[in-house]
């Protein structure tokens, strides 16, 4: 007996010693691939040693001697900041149809995509050499034995992919709705099958009278997916023409939305009502809108930024300028955009406010009221408001927590506040009442009736068009009303939140059902270690709220967000205000640098950071200075990983 439990403790040991060898080879690998950023390279490609200053936030400001090198840089750090995030972007994009040849591309985008290319190649030279960990944390589980190097068309590809997000999928595109018939007895409505884009750009320009400083206002935000590290990286090009400073896509080199020392620049795309089949992005496309961020960055004042971009824009977007005196947009006629909740907020306070700040600007951006709410609850509660039991007996407890729940509805003005429990019922009432119009003309399609849907409901509930017959069931004899479907919807959705949050309503809010949810995004998906460095938090909003969050398709956890706004700036050129950035985590991709989250609570706070195009105040808390020096020989065309 003695023998089997000496044997027994001798195998546990020795399980526990491999154990800890195991995880402290690993931590080990994965602490030598976090950043140094004082640390000094020298690579082949560039002509004059390049600065990289990253300040307290670890935004790289870099200066160089030609733009060349400066886009060689940038490239280097998406790499040494982003590399299994530009891996996985490369893998996605591999696979789409092969592009034109780029020999329209002019010679300055050209000569900044093979120099960006290079800046990666040499930061994947460096991985090769050993002593970092593989220079990314998911290439430690990932399948990646050899990783081949960077060509410019990687980044045509990629610029290619975000503009395709931009518009929205055709029916045909649509998995969920693409086999769906609308029954004969039902009138075509036109917002049942409409489906946002992947992504969207929204810009918002005050002119110079408008602003408490006198000079024009822009303010941009992009709506898509929210995941770890963030979608944008912030950078400052410190260009021979003068600093550009903003977000930029990794993978691509220049700032997509920003501003140089005498312009500022966004972009809005058009939502998916406004395009019945929209044409797919060419690769002739990507490059022209390359070769316009790079001439944005070049430009002189708003006139000059613009000039050219009506043969570059792509079909279905606009592009904003302001510089210290003008606005200016292309086309110079707003595109005429079909009525949406968000636009409808943004006039709403527009209009509400003759003077404008920049810290005026940034609460607009930050705004929590839902227009959907405040459009729809009027058209579900206006007969369960007025009519109450008329009869003498005492109310029933489920009528008590109806008549409870009705009066402070009644009061709520539509704030997605995450400390209210009115917007967890709301959301619950659409969803129920959504699920009770839908099932029975498409009882196999759950992801079609369960994802909420206001301006089919809005068309519902108003009759447009004869829609109210859609509250009918068909199958049944009776002919229902959208009343007798909303009341029982109501009821549907009590019965879930006291199933889930208990029969006290006071316990029940917004922000235990409605978190932000952003996933570490390894270059393959899925897998526990994803779930152990995810970000989760209650948040405020709605997809309909101009700080959009967007629900998931999760039937346990129907409101939870992993996608919504994933980028802000407020612009302004004077002397007086600044330019103010803000993404929802950090610059780094690497869950053991201290920069990997450090924005997430900025974000959460409605914190934006100040990025100016003077190092001296980027110099202040720097979290380190780098320089890469010229190295004589040449590097290899290939790049093969040899790490361990």
């Amino acid at each position: 007996m003695k023998r089997l439990f000496n044997i027994l403790l001798y195998t546990f040991l020795a399980a526990c010693a491999a154990g800890l060898a195991v995880s402290g080879t690993a931590y080990f690998l994965l602490r030598a691939s976090v950043p140094d950023y004082d640390e000094d390279f020298s690579v082949a490609g560039i002509d004059s040693p390049i600065d990289i200053l990253r300040d307290s936030s670890a935004l790289p400001h870099i200066t160089a001697g030609s733009a060349e090198d400066v886009y060689f840089a940038i490239g280097f750090v998406h790499a040494q900041d982003r590399l299994g995030q530009l891996l996985r972007a490369r893998r996605a994009t591999k696979d789409l149809l092969p592009l034109e040849p780029t020999s329209e591309i002019d010679s300055s985008t050209s000569d900044a995509l093979e120099a960006y290319a290079a800046g990666v190649n040499a930061w994947l030279g460096l991985v090769s050499e050993g002593r970092r960990g593989r220079g990314s944390p998911e290439l430690l589980i990932a399948d990646e034995r050899m990783i081949a190097a960077w060509r410019p068309v990687d980044s045509l590809r990629i610029a290619h992919a975000f503009l395709s997000d931009l518009r929205p999928k055709s029916r045909q595109e649509l998995s969920v709705s693409s086999d769906l018939q609308v029954p004969s007895d039902r009138p075509v409505t036109p917002e049942l099958f409409a489906t946002p884009p992947e992504v969207s750009l929204n810009a918002w320009a005050l002119s110079g009278d408008r602003t408490a400083t006198g000079a024009p206002i822009l303010a941009a935000d992009i709506v898509g997916p929210l995941s770890l590290p963030s979608e944008w990286y912030l950078a400052d090009l410190q260009l021979p023409t003068g600093a550009a400073i903003g977000a930029t896509l990794p993978g691509v080199p220049f700032v997509v939305i920003g501003r140089n020392e005498r312009v500022a620049w966004a972009f809005r795309s058009t939502p998916q009502k406004a395009v019945r089949e929209p044409e797919a992005p060419t690769g002739r496309g990507a490059g022209e809108y390359l070769m316009m961020l790079d001439r944005l960055a070049r430009s002189t004042d708003a006139n000059n930024a613009l000039s050219g971009t009506s043969e570059m824009l792509s079909a279905g977007m606009e592009v904003l300028a302001i510089d210290r005196e003008t606005l200016a947009r292309w086309p110079e006629r707003e595109i005429e955009r079909p009525a949406s909740f968000r636009d409808a907020r943004l006039a709403v306070l527009d209009d509400r406010q003759l003077i404008f700040s920049v810290e005026g600007a940034i609460a607009v951006q930050r705004d929590t009221v839902s227009a959907a709410a405040r459009a729809l609850l009027p058209l579900m509660a206006k007969e369960l408001w007025f009519v109450r039991s008329a009869s003498g007996i005492e109310e029933t407890r489920t009528e008590r927590l109806r008549n409870e729940i009705l009066d402070k509805l009644a009061q709520w003005n539509g704030d997605m506040d995450r400390y209210s429990q009115e917007p967890l019922v709301f959301w619950a009432w659409v969803s129920a009442l959504q699920r009770r119009i839908l099932q029975d003309e498409f009882p196999a399609a759950n992801a079609f009736w369960t994802r909420p849907n206001p301006d089919f409901l809005y068309a519902v509930l108003s009759g447009r068009g004869g829609s109210a017959v859609w509250c009918d069931i068909r199958p049944s004899a009776r002919m229902e009303t959208c009343e007798d479907q909303v009341r029982a919807a109501l009821d549907d959705a009590l019965d879930w939140l006291v199933d889930r949050y208990g029969s006290d309503p006071s316990d029940w809010s917004w922000g235990e059902a409605h978190t932000l949810n952003m996933q570490w995004s390894p270059i393959r998906p899925g897998g526990m270690v994803s779930d152990l460095l995810s970000l989760e938090a209650p948040t405020p909003g709605d997809p309909f709220t101009l700080m959009s969050t967007v629900f998931a398709s999760d039937d346990a956890r129907p409101f939870v967000s992993n996608a919504g706004t994933n980028f802000q700036a407020v612009m302004s050129l004077s002397d007086e205000s600044g330019s103010y950035f803000i993404t929802p985590a950090g610059q780094s991709g690497h869950p053991l640098s201290k920069f990997y989250e450090n924005l997430f609570p900025k974000w959460m706070q409605g914190e934006y950071i100040m990025m100016s195009t003077d190092l001296s105040l980027a110099r202040g808390g720097a979290a380190g200075t780098s320089r890469l020096s010229p190295k004589s020989e040449d590097s290899s065309s290939t790049i093969e990983d040899r790490s361990q």
